[in-house]
């Protein structure tokens, strides 16, 4: 199984001295809390699919995730970049519901759904790296090559920062807003800079000879030749060894994979076809 780096950017750094400057630490440490939950959603929903986040890299705003999502449909990498922004939404419901059933609380827990609305809202812009970007970035490549759909929303994303920019020093003039500040820098910055390695990985990662020189369980799964391989991730991890039981429509034992062959079959099988393509694919049919 693949290890979850967290990673901190140094202007997330930066955004806290802010914060801690002008007094704000408790709402530096609720906006934190906040952006994991956000990181939290996209790696649940990811783990859903089969997939597994590689690492979080916390920034002001979020978290930038990757530029490219090739190991996904259009479909999933929108499902998975809803999953942050929605999982806010709930939280900030949750806590505007407590209120009306303990209205004790709404000193302790307003800035909490403030800081979760905001985060989901400012997510959901259209504009790259946000959640709202990647979501264009998505419905773009299902009509264009996908090196397009990225200049597009890049592009969108840079000309965001820029205005961001400009009204931060328009507001100088007025009563400075350095969150525009620090808005406009995790725009730039999520545009040029980031590295477009995937930042999710497959579940299956093979056997981990470690683990199983300790001692580890062999179990069995059953699927149909109609299951998609992505289906399958779910039912790996780190505690045992699987075997998988293909059943026809019949019934009917088919085929009966040996772990050795599972491995090969998830480290080479494309995650959206079915078992039965695979199998015929890479000529493991038994």
């Amino acid at each position: 199984m693949a290890k979850l780096k967290f990673v901190i950017h140094p202007l997330f750094f930066v955004f806290g001295l802010y914060f801690a400057l002008t007094g704000r630490v408790f709402s530096f440490v609720v906006f934190t809390l906040v952006a994991v939950i956000h990181e939290l959603g996209h790696s649940l929903a990811a783990e859903n699919l089969g997939y597994k986040l590689k690492r979080i890299v916390l920034m002001p705003y979020g978290a930038v995730i990757s530029g490219e999502q090739q190991l996904f449909s259009y479909a999933d990498e929108i499902r998975i970049a809803l999953a942050g922004p929605l999982v806010n939404l709930f939280t900030a419901m949750l806590f505007a519901a407590l209120w009306w059933f303990v209205p004790e609380i709404y000193s302790y827990t307003d800035l909490a759904a403030f800081a979760s609305l905001s985060i989901a809202t400012v997510n959901l812009l259209p504009c790259y790296p946000l959640d709202g970007g990647r979501i264009l970035l998505a419905v773009l490549s299902q009509k264009l090559k996908r090196k397009t759909a990225l200049i597009i929303v890049k592009t969108l994303g840079l000309i965001s920062g820029a205005v961001l920019v400009g009204l931060f020093i328009y507001s100088i003039f007025i009563g400075v807003n350095f969150s525009l500040l620090f808005f406009a820098s995790f725009m730039v910055f999520g545009n040029l800079f980031v590295n477009t390695e995937n930042d999710y990985v497959r579940i299956f990662f093979g056997m981990d000879m470690r683990a199983v020189s300790k001692g580890r369980q062999v179990k069995k799964v059953a699927v149909t030749f109609d299951t998609k391989i992505k289906t399958l991730y779910k039912f790996f991890s780190a505690d045992s060894l699987t075997e998988i039981v293909v059943i026809g429509d019949d019934g009917k034992i088919k085929d009966t994979l040996s772990v050795d062959k599972v491995s090969v079959l998830l480290t080479k099988a494309r995650p959206y076809s079915s078992v039965g393509e695979e199998l015929r694919r890479l000529e493991m049919t038994l």
